[in-house]
């Protein structure tokens, strides 16, 4: 798959490379709000339907003890008692009054870096960033205009994160060097190696960690939305010409699909039972598929296909919507809805993406079209209609 899904997915790899430390405690407040039931439908369903968290559950009548190991021989890490049927609080579409926009990527000086930005032959250079940012604005302006209250993550080209890449060199050092890919160079080929790795590592940790926990901090703490939209722009794998592609599609995720390698991780486990107990599942699925549909409508393009191992399992009825287990959706709190319309890379969305924002329709290889933009935008202002129509 692309290039945006390949970076998804070490995204998801690098846990809580960030956060504090699982602190268990925080479920505390879902005790007997949820029937087992429910529990066991939101897991096998959404949250973990390769059934591997199982592997650290232990089930009692009325309850269900989390275990850090799959041995369980140590106390568990919490223990989460369950509501009768009758009194399970079951969830509720939210209102949908506090929209927040998180365009993708940072850009500008740091587009490079993040491996968003590239150049065919002497046209203008292509930033993701700048892309998902003039679509949000645009969204901005159409939802605020229907009396919606919007919130956008970052409104440039500046990392959220207060962090820089040297301020992760000393988990760069430590990390690579648990790496023996370098053991069989020669020394002075090893030395050059190590140090370009080192540099690399730094940069992901601060772009791909650093800055997506400290946008989930904003939104978690601050803007506080009824639902966050994550803004982006897909693209597939250049051929070795670096020829632009006739493939296009769309996907949109919701949260879910934890992996058994990523349920190691205590922090994984946490998060999934808090994404499952805060019951937003409904409303992020809702919100999902009506955007699927609206941007399906809009732009004609089919749905991505994925394969087995890819991380990704398809939700409900909707050709369009998956479930994954993305930072940007786990770390957030509420309903999430991860967009992926176009590749950046295909002949007429490049082309689209050459011709900039514009009013109006201007033709395109003989076809009357609206700004990709705006195509965009209006797609996404329709869906959140009609998910708020529901």
């Amino acid at each position: 798959m692309g290039r945006t899904r390949l970076l998804a997915l070490f995204i998801a790899s690098l846990g809580s490379t960030t956060a504090l430390a699982a602190d268990w405690s925080a479920l505390e407040r879902y005790q007997q709000t949820v029937s087992r039931v429910e529990f066991e439908t939101l897991l096998a369903n959404v949250y973990c339907p390769s059934g591997a968290l199982a592997d650290y559950l232990t089930f009692a009548t009325n309850s269900v003890s989390v275990f850090s190991t799959t041995e369980k021989t140590n106390p568990p890490l919490f223990a989460l008692r369950f509501a009768s049927p009758v009194l399970s609080s079951n969830s509720h579409p939210l209102s949908l009054k506090r929209i927040a926009l998180d365009p993708g990527h940072i850009g500008g000086a740091w587009a490079r870096m993040e491996e968003r930005f590239f150049v065919h032959g002497k046209d203008r250079p292509v930033q993701e960033a700048e892309l998902n940012l003039m679509v949000a604005r645009l969204l901005k302006t159409r939802l605020e205009a229907a009396g919606t209250q919007v919130f956008l993550t970052k409104d440039n080209f500046e990392p959220v994160t207060d962090k820089r890449p040297e301020d992760f060199q000393a988990q760069a050092e430590q990390e690579v060097k648990a790496s023996t890919r370098f053991d069989a160079l020669p020394p002075l080929e090893r030395e050059a190696a190590f140090a370009d790795a080192v540099r690399k590592r730094a940069e992901l940790i601060f772009y791909r960690s650093s800055e997506i926990a400290a946008r989930a901090k904003l939104l978690n703490e601050k803007i506080k939305p009824d639902l966050t939209i994550c803004l982006h722009v897909n693209a597939v794998e250049w051929d070795e010409c670096h020829n632009l592609v006739d493939d296009n599609r769309l996907v949109v995720f919701v949260h879910g699909n934890y992996l058994a390698s990523e349920l190691k991780d205590d922090d994984q486990k946490l998060r999934l039972l808090e994404k499952l107990l805060e019951r937003s599942h409904a409303t992020e699925l809702a919100a999902a598929e009506a955007l699927a549909t609206a941007l399906a409508n809009a732009t004609k393009l089919l749905p991505v296909e994925y394969g087995p191992n890819s991380g990704s399992v398809r939700l409900g009825d909707n050709p369009y919507v998956f479930a994954r287990n993305l930072a940007a959706n786990r770390l957030v709190n509420g309903p999430v809805v991860f967009l992926e319309p176009y590749y950046q890379n295909n002949r007429l969305v490049y082309q689209r993406i050459q011709l900039g924002d514009y009013e109006g329709l201007r033709d395109v290889n003989g076809t009357p079209m609206k700004s990709i933009f705006r195509e965009y935008a209006d797609a996404v202002a329709e869906g959140l209609r009609k998910s708020i129509a529901r």
